[in-house]
This record gives structure tokens, C-alpha cells and sequence, in this order.
């Protein structure tokens, strides 16, 4: 960093800091006389703490040394995985060592005028021929995105074959030592990369979904796309038909009336609603079977009934008489009982005289 970008007090300019902001801090520093971090604080102001660290920066404004990635480590390894293009030969590339393509003179070449992977061209290629030939309404740029997508995620999973699942990291200095495993970052773009791409080939299906839908409309129907929505109508129809039949089954053997004109009323709107009526050759059969059988049911519960009432009849005159026997020989006994009753009255009076006659007379002593 050149002597112009520092203060008076010898700060370094950070790269963000804009020349108002950079005259703000120098102000500051010649008003308190030392060197200020100058980074930004909450309430806008610059800020006064000291620092020793390179940046010029205090630790709370990136000048810690233990922030920043340590040396050795591979993250930026991930930029050339999320790269939105089609990957140039060179050393790069994570299966060099192993490609039939890779050749020395290739090095020789500047890298933009380097071709393409073969690999990764030819999978784009295929897969944009195949997303546009689903049909005209499908987005161009779509298809070119998912294609894209879908080599950058082959890219990935060839790096996460090599690398592994996870990298371990060491760091140590005159004041610290660490040592930190995390998922390496060949795994970190796989995962990112096959997210979106799901995204966008989900909205990519929806499209090409919705083209073929209408290029099938548009097409003359041939002999089974005529047939199937008939065969599917009759289909729907002969399952109305076994419905109302077992429906009226299900009636008949319950005992419960049909009438006539309720009967044909509903065959005129099954004829309306199905264009044919319902079979009742079997019906009519059942249906007179049936009948017979409940008319010979109910004869015999009517000569059952007959039956019952002359043994009740028979039985109620036995009562009766039974009754008349008991109250005439009830009678009898009354008759009897009331004859002896005035026998004993008429002996008692009897009595009764002859004991007063003999109270009259007085008796003389002889």
C-alpha cells in the first residue's frame, strides 16, 4: 500500500473507504493526536480505538489475527466449482491427471483461447437439444440454465470423488494453535448446485408439461383418443346401473312398496341420464317370486289368526261355563247357609220364651 493512501498519522485507507470518509478520519486523528482504526461504528462515526495489526484496523473491524481463512486451506477451490460457463482444458480442471484430452501443448495456450471440456460440452449440448425439442413454448433460456446446471453439478460430484466429505484444517502462530474438520468444499457446492438445479428443472418439467399439453390439443384425435372418452363414459354409466339395481334390491327385500308411477319416473330419468333403461327381466322375476312368497305368507298368518281366535273362543266359553257352574253352586251355598241360619234363629227364640216363662213363676219352699 503507497504513502498516499495512508493518513498523516501513517493509517492505512481501507479499500472501501471513500475519500470524504478517508479526509473524515485523518481530521480525527490530528484532533486526538494518534492513530485511529477508522472503521465504521453504529452511530456512523469513525472508530478511536488504536491497532497494531496491518490493516490498520482494530479487531472488531477485521484486524484480529485469528480472523481470515489460514494458509493451506481450499475454499477457494469452490469459485471454480460455482463457475456459470463451460470449463477450459487446463490444470484446473480435478480429473486432468486422468483425461484422455489433457496434453501439455494445451498449456501453451493462453486460457481464453483455450477450448471447451470436451465432457462438459457435449452433456450441455445433448441435454439443450433435448429440453427444446419438447416443445415451442419452452423457455430457450431455461433449458440453457438447467442445462448449465446439470454439467456444473457433474463437475462437483467429480471434485467430491477425489476430495472427500470432509477437510480438516490446521493453523498455528506464536500465540495460538487450532485445528477444525468441516464438510469440504467440493461437498458444499454439490449440495448448493443440486439444490438450485432441482429449482430450476422443476419449473423447466412445468413448462415442457404444459407445451405437450398443448401440442396434444392441437393434434387430430386418432381412434383410441376417440374411443377412451367413450369407453370411460359407459364405463361411468354401467356402475350407475349396478348402483340403481342393488339400490332396488335392497328395497324389494326390505318389504318396502314401490309404486308404479314413482317406479317408471325414475326409468324415464335413468333413460334421460344414460340413454337405455334399466334390465328388469330379472327383476320382474325376483320381484314376482317375492310377491308369491309374501301372499303365502300372509294367508298363513291369516289362517293362524283364524286358528288362534277359535281356540280363544273355545277357550273363553269353557271359562265362562266354569263361571256359571262356580256361581250356582255359590248360589246353592248361600240358600243352604241361610236356611240353617233361620233354623238356628227360630231354636234360639225358642229358647229365649221358655226361659222367661219360668222366670214368672215364683217357687214356694216346701
Amino acid at each position: 500500500m503507497s504513502q498516499a493512501m495512508r493518513t498523516d498519522q501513517g493509517t492505512p485507507r481501507a479499500r472501501g473507504w471513500p475519500l470524504v470518509w478517508f479526509e473524515r478520519v485523518n481530521a480525527l486523528e490530528h484532533e486526538l493526536g494518534r492513530r485511529i482504526c477508522g472503521g465504521v461504528c453504529p452511530d456512523g462515526t469513525p472508530c478511536r480505538r488504536t491497532s497494531t495489526h496491518s490493516s490498520g484496523r482494530c479487531s472488531h473491524h477485521g484486524g484480529n489475527h485469528l480472523t481470515g481463512a489460514p494458509k493451506g486451506n481450499e475454499n477457494a477451490r469452490i469459485h471454480g466449482l460455482y463457475s456459470r460457463r463451460l470449463q477450459r482444458c487446463g490444470e484446473s480442471c480435478v480429473l486432468w491427471g486422468a483425461c484422455p484430452f489433457a496434453e501439455d501443448d494445451l498449456l501453451e495456450i493462453p486460457l481464453n483461447n483455450r477450448p471447451n471440456c470436451v465432457y462438459e460440452q457435449t452433456e450441455y449440448d445433448r441435454l439443450v437439444d433435448h429440453y427444446i425439442g419438447k416443445g415451442e413454448g419452452v423457455d430457450v433460456h431455461l433449458a440453457h440454465t438447467v442445462a448449465l446446471l446439470q454439467v456444473m453439478v457433474s463437475r462437483a460430484a467429480a471434485a467430491l470423488s477425489l476430495d472427500g466429505f470432509t477437510e480438516t484444517t490446521r493453523a498455528s502462530g506464536a500465540e495460538y494453535s487450532m485445528e477444525s474438520s468441516k464438510m469440504s468444499a467440493a461437498l458444499q457446492a454439490f449440495l448448493r448446485l443440486a439444490r438450485e438445479h432441482r429449482q430450476y428443472r422443476r419449473e423447466l418439467m412445468q413448462e415442457i408439461a404444459a407445451a405437450e399439453e398443448k401440442t396434444a390439443s392441437q393434434q387430430p384425435l386418432g381412434l383410441p383418443d376417440r374411443t377412451r372418452p367413450i369407453l370411460k363414459k359407459a364405463e361411468g354409466v354401467l356402475e350407475d346401473a349396478i348402483a340403481y339395481e342393488k339400490r332396488r334390491r335392497a328395497a324389494l327385500k326390505a318389504g318396502v312398496p314401490f309404486l308404479e308411477e314413482e317406479e317408471l319416473e325414475r326409468e324415464e330419468r335413468f333413460y334421460e341420464e344414460h340413454g337405455f333403461y334399466p334390465a328388469r327381466d330379472e327383476d320382474e322375476a325376483e320381484e314376482d317370486a317375492d310377491e308369491e312368497e309374501r301372499s303365502d305368507k300372509d294367508e298363513q298368518d291369516e289362517q293362524d289368526d283364524l286358528t288362534g281366535k277359535e281356540e280363544k273362543t273355545e277357550q273363553e266359553g269353557e271359562q265362562e261355563k266354569s263361571f256359571d257352574t262356580d256361581y250356582a253352586d255359590g248360589e246353592d251355598y248361600g240358600r243352604e247357609a241361610a236356611r240353617v241360619q233361620d233354623a238356628l234363629s227360630a231354636k234360639g227364640q225358642q229358647k229365649a220364651q221358655e226361659a222367661e216363662g219360668q222366670e214368672g213363676i215364683i217357687a214356694v219352699p216346701p
